[in-house]
């Protein structure tokens, strides 16, 4: 079975005529004839009665007929999807994320997708989770990276690349490569993300687990960014919690220490997130398929410092 053959079955039966239908094809009848025979010995049934004055469909026929016409539309819509991204020669396309996909992770795969796509313009808002959400359901973004998922009308979200966090420490700390319990920990003052973010909630969510909040820490700073609390750290303002990625180089070459925290899951899910399909960009809809080919991000990922093969 094949979609030439769904096609002409579908004329025929609109038309009640073989001869009007081939016009329409523009191939000749016995073509056409042939093409309804090959898919009646297919499907091992006759599909029309042929009378002197008509074309009627058989019982069999009718059962077909809504299910071709099903599959040609889904044919269509798949061909259109296909001949959108091959067209994809310019545009503009907004972006949103959360600092460490927006610092780490996105300007590698912008530079991807724009050896594919040179006509295409990337801006890049860099906010947190929340502000993030804001700027997709306000549509100054059409697509957007966060910390968890985002539930607005007209916004569709799908879980992206798994965030692995790391309890960092200034380079001279006694707890620079320990493995030390998560109660040992509240002795420290510790510098986290602002409320709302999604490293900060999967932190909160660890700690509950254990019976432990951040009130029991010495002290409590809340910043801005990865990077923010990556230089409090440097500082000797405290310890964090961030991810791997944005610390990655740092750790590799001994501006930051380390702590192994056992029993304690710090990883939480990116989602990406867009505006509804009937909304999208070309632009928008070939990045979202190039972002979300996960081999490819992998090897984006294995270019950061610590993941390197």
């Amino acid at each position: 079975m094949n979609i030439k053959q769904l096609e002409a079955f579908l004329l025929i039966a609109q038309l009640r005529n073989f001869t009007r239908a081939a016009a329409q094809l523009d191939m000749s009848q016995p073509a056409v004839s042939l093409q309804i025979k090959s898919l009646e010995e297919e499907l091992n049934i006759t599909l029309f009665e042929r009378t002197e004055k008509k074309v009627v469909l058989t019982e069999a026929g009718r059962l077909l007929y809504p299910i071709a016409m099903q599959m040609i539309r889904q044919y269509n819509k798949i061909k259109a999807g296909i001949d959108d991204l091959r067209e994809v020669k310019a545009g503009h396309l907004m972006l949103g994320a959360v600092p460490v996909a927006g610092e780490c992770l996105l300007p590698l795969a912008i530079g991807g997708f724009r050896e594919q796509y040179p006509g295409v313009t990337v801006s890049l808002q860099i906010g947190g989770s929340v502000k993030v959400a804001r700027w997709l359901k306000e549509r100054e973004v059409e697509m957007g990276i966060v910390g968890y998922p985002v539930k607005a009308e007209g916004v569709e979200c799908e879980p992206w690349l798994t965030d692995h966090m790391v309890v960092v420490t200034p380079p001279w700390h006694p707890l620079k490569g320990e493995e030390v319990p998560l109660a040992a920990l509240t002795n420290e003052s510790i510098i986290v993300r602002e409320v709302g973010s999604g490293s900060r909630q999967a932190l909160e969510q660890q700690l509950l687990k254990h019976n432990v909040t951040l009130d029991q820490f010495s002290s409590v700073l809340e910043l801005g960014s990865a990077q923010a609390a990556i230089n409090a750290v440097r500082l000797g303002l405290g310890i964090s919690v961030v991810s791997r990625w944005a610390a990655g180089e740092l750790l590799e070459k001994g501006g930051l220490g380390e702590v192994s925290v056992p029993g304690v899951n710090l990883s939480y899910d990116l989602y990406l997130a867009w505006n509804r399909p009937d909304k999208e960009s070309l632009a928008a809809k070939a990045f979202r398929s190039f972002i979300a080919d996960e081999e490819m991000m992998q090897r984006f990922v294995n270019d950061l410092p610590l993941f390197r093969n």
